[in-house]
């Protein structure tokens, strides 16, 4: 019963992935992942309770606060200050990006029914949501031009790797989850400072303007 709560709140995390594809907002998305990071550090709670592992329960805390509150209040802050008046643009269309994504999903469940995956329930029934969600985001990366919303992608990449991290092997050490939690606070602000730099020699920020910034 409780793994199948757990494996609800790991479902709520795929949808709010797939909800990400539809938005050509960037608040919107950048909600939408907030929202997201909630249901994993619950997700990662409810893990916790259920393993009984003491760091799965500072692994929650630390995706609550970072994940949840930090990093899409920079987002926030970054859009702001970057002035984006239209926020999101594709290279291809909702339509076309959601049929990818049933091929995506369905792709993923049925590889992980020839994946042995050892463990308990739960590692079972999260796998494949976890699986979906990592490509879901790696999609994303690749199909949006603005470095900010392929920053969004990556983050719900990473998501997806926190759910598979946590269900198959009940987390990594501590010390090793706080790290990666640091390198991607960094990863995000020197982000949002190469971006805002383009921004003010830029009217556009795409990939092309990334281009240019190297050059």
């Amino acid at each position: 019963m409780f793994s199948n709560f757990i494996e609800l709140l790991g479902s709520f995390v795929l949808m709010l992935s797939i909800l990400q594809i539809t938005s050509d907002r960037l608040y919107f998305s950048v909600r939408v992942y907030a929202l997201q990071s909630f249901f994993v550090a619950f997700a990662i709670l409810g893990t916790a309770i259920y393993s009984g592992s003491a760091d799965l329960y500072m692994s929650s805390f630390l995706t609550l606060v970072i994940k949840g509150i930090i990093i899409p209040y920079a987002l926030f802050k970054a859009i702001d200050e970057m002035n984006i008046q239209r926020e999101i643009k594709t290279y291809i269309n909702i339509t076309n990006s959601l049929m990818i994504i049933a091929v995506i999903i369905i792709s993923s469940f049925l590889l992980t029914r020839y994946i042995h995956i050892g463990g308990t329930i739960i590692s079972k029934q999260i796998f494949p949501i976890s699986l979906s969600i990592i490509f879901i985001g790696a999609f994303i990366m690749v199909s949006r031009k603005k470095p900010i919303t392929q920053l969004i992608g990556f983050l719900t990449l990473e998501n997806g790797i926190m759910l598979v991290a946590t269900s198959v092997t009940y987390g990594m050490p501590l010390v090793v989850e706080i790290g990666i939690f640091f390198d991607v606070v960094v990863g995000v602000t020197m982000a949002s400072i190469i971006i805002h730099h383009i921004s003010q020699n830029e009217d556009d920020i795409d990939e092309n303007s990334i281009t240019n910034f190297k050059e």
